[in-house]
């Protein structure tokens, strides 16, 4: 676990002159100001850096002004504009009984009530509101929304997840995958 990690956000611009940068967190900002560090990816070294952050204030539920070590500048702060934020696993805070981080979600086979496949879960859309789960099998993808009841239970070590759906929702969120040529 110590060396896995995981995408928590990206930096989205500079603030300031002083170094500081604006980071979209994806879950919750404790992912990042409770270990009070972050980790950017050297692609080319294909190795994870580690920034501390030397102080941090929230900016609405999702976004966190951070000054990280080692950035003393705008100049420097820019530089890191549009890089993903990563995460040790291991370091990410503990969550209550009946929450997830979206990494754990990613990959999990999706089962309506009577146990029939509707696909795999591709990614989660962030909608403001609640966010939906993207499932995908080989015809298509369907949204189903991350909201009480359409979830009926998640089970991490089979990669499962379990929903009950209001009649039409299927059909109303349906996509096709479009064909490669």
């Amino acid at each position: 676990m110590k060396d896995e990690y995981v995408v928590v956000g990206h930096i989205k611009r500079a603030v300031g002159l002083k170094g500081e940068v604006l980071i979209k967190v994806y879950s919750q900002p404790e992912s990042i100001t409770e270990p009070s560090c972050i980790f950017l990816k050297d692609s080319q070294k294909n190795l994870f850096k580690r920034l501390v952050i030397e102080r941090f204030r929230l900016k609405g539920e999702r976004d966190v002004i951070c000054l990280l070590s080692g950035i003393h500048d705008r100049n420097e702060a820019e530089g890191l504009s549009r890089k993903k934020v990563f995460q040790r696993v291991d370091l990410l805070p503990g969550l209550d009984h009946n929450e997830f981080y979206w990494y754990e979600l990613k990959g999990m086979n999706v089962f309506d009530e009577n146990g029939n496949f509707l696909g795999k879960i591709e990614k989660i859309l962030e909608t403001g509101s609640n966010d939906c789960l993207i499932v995908r099998n080989g015809e298509g993808e369907i949204l189903i929304p991350m909201v009480e009841g359409f979830i009926e239970e998640v089970n991490k070590r089979e990669k499962k997840c379990r929903v009950n759906l209001p009649e039409g929702l299927i059909e109303a969120t349906f996509t096709p995958l479009k064909k490669k040529r």
